[in-house]
């Protein structure tokens, strides 16, 4: 993971420039934190939809059947929930850049 650690934490970077460029600063922490757990949230429902397509990629394999669409589709929601948890950590960089805020 190490090898690609760096260019994550540039993707983050372009994520919270364009949101930045969207969307203003939050207006408080407790906008921060909605923000963040709708991130969190669209994160986790797409690793709970590639965790179906293991099950799926996993019963094809003890039947002895093909398991390309399966391991196909998960590598695209996995792609997919790599962007939305690259979300997260742009959102919450965002939040620890909100100046006065107290519950950081």
């Amino acid at each position: 993971m190490n090898a690609i650690e760096n260019q994550v934490r540039k993707l983050v970077a372009v994520e919270l420039a364009a949101a930045n460029e969207k969307f203003p600063q939050f207006h408080s922490a407790h906008e921060g934190y909605a923000v963040i757990l709708e991130e969190f949230e669209e994160a986790k429902e797409k690793m709970e939809a590639a965790e179906i397509f293991l099950r799926h990629m996993w019963n094809d394999v003890k039947a002895n059947n093909p398991a390309k669409v399966s391991a196909e589709t998960m590598m695209y929601i996995s792609v997919d929930a790599a962007c939305e948890a690259i979300q997260v950590a742009a959102m919450c960089e965002k939040f620890l850049g909100m100046e006065g805020q107290t519950n950081a």
